[in-house]
């Protein structure tokens, strides 16, 4: 071994014969470089341990969230495309206005449609039908993303639809962001409806995507239809009423049943009926005029009473 001669760099090393030849501070040295580049299973563990705490740390952000409510007047509901769409823009305007002054850089915007539609890209979907009491024509049966894109850019708005989503669904995506268990995402609002993560393997209308069949898919259950061959949710004469008397007869069963749009109008009807009830004397000789307006009576009135 000490005839070899062992280049790097333009420098020569020359190995000893043998250990015996090294000097015992230079196998010090050697030692302490090897020790230095030396990693052992215990403190790997510890390292893989940190890593993934890392990890969780990173996936369980704080968000602050700014928001808006803007209370759509009823008359839009049953009006024209036209005005619902300028009507969504100007809140828009409006709230960009406030929380983005002076900001030139283009906003990516989520649109919640609450309501069924048919999704084949992210920032596309054609509705299938109106929902929770509008009844607006022009809208059905058509993409609802260049609708609303045409009322923002008629206000030259610094807004880009990124996608569409059902609320159902932005509200299992949002909470999973801080919840990483989150399963399913519910609405019990004016509407009620929930969304859950399914495998694509397990959704036969997609199989012609040939997509992996472990890739997960949210699923909008759009269960407020649930029911609507009225063969099994306990229907009362108020429930056939409201679904008789609504937009869309025979649509949205269960949701028409425990909806908060239509909870207070439940109990309109029942206080109107016990009044007519000569045996129940309820609001005996008093003008009830005002009450026999339907929907003259909100949901929020109900969590009055109860609390």
């Amino acid at each position: 071994m000490a005839n070899h001669l062992l280049r790097a760099d333009g420098l020569v090393f020359r190995p000893a014969g043998s250990m015996a030849d090294v000097p015992r501070d230079l196998i010090e040295q050697i030692k302490r470089l090897e020790e230095l580049f030396t990693v052992d299973t215990a403190k790997l563990k510890r390292i893989t341990d940190h890593f993934v705490s890392e990890l969780e740390k990173g996936e369980k952000s704080d968000f602050d969230i700014i928001q808006s409510k803007y209370r759509m007047p009823e008359e839009l509901k049953t009006g024209n495309a036209e005005d619902l769409w300028e009507y969504i823009a100007d809140c828009l305007q409006q709230f960009v206005e406030y929380n983005h002054e002076g900001d030139t850089n283009t906003l990516p915007l989520g649109f919640t449609f609450s309501y069924p539609a048919t999704q084949d890209y992210i920032d596309h979907g054609i509705l299938q039908r109106w929902t929770k009491g509008f009844d607006i024509e022009g809208v059905e049966g058509h993409d609802v993303v260049p609708m609303l894109e045409a009322a923002i850019a008629k206000r030259n708005l610094p807004i880009k639809v990124a996608a569409l989503i059902n609320d159902t669904t932005g509200t299992l995506i949002a909470s999973a962001y801080t919840d990483l268990t989150t399963k399913i995402g519910c609405i019990f609002g004016t509407g009620c409806n929930a969304a859950y993560m399914e495998n694509v393997g397990s959704i036969p209308k997609l199989a012609h995507m040939n997509l992996d069949p472990n890739m997960l898919m949210v699923i909008n259950c759009e269960w407020g239809a649930f029911d609507n061959e009225h063969v099994m949710l306990p229907r009362t004469t108020y429930d056939a009423k409201i679904d008789q008397d609504s937009p869309r007869p025979g649509q949205q069963a269960f949701e028409k049943m425990v909806a908060g749009l239509y909870l207070g109008e439940i109990f309109r009807l029942v206080l109107t009926d016990l009044h007519e009830n000569k045996d129940v004397c309820i609001f005996e000789g008093q003008n009830i005029d005002r009450l026999r307006k339907p929907y003259s009576i909100d949901s929020s009135f109900l969590s009055s009473i109860e609390e």
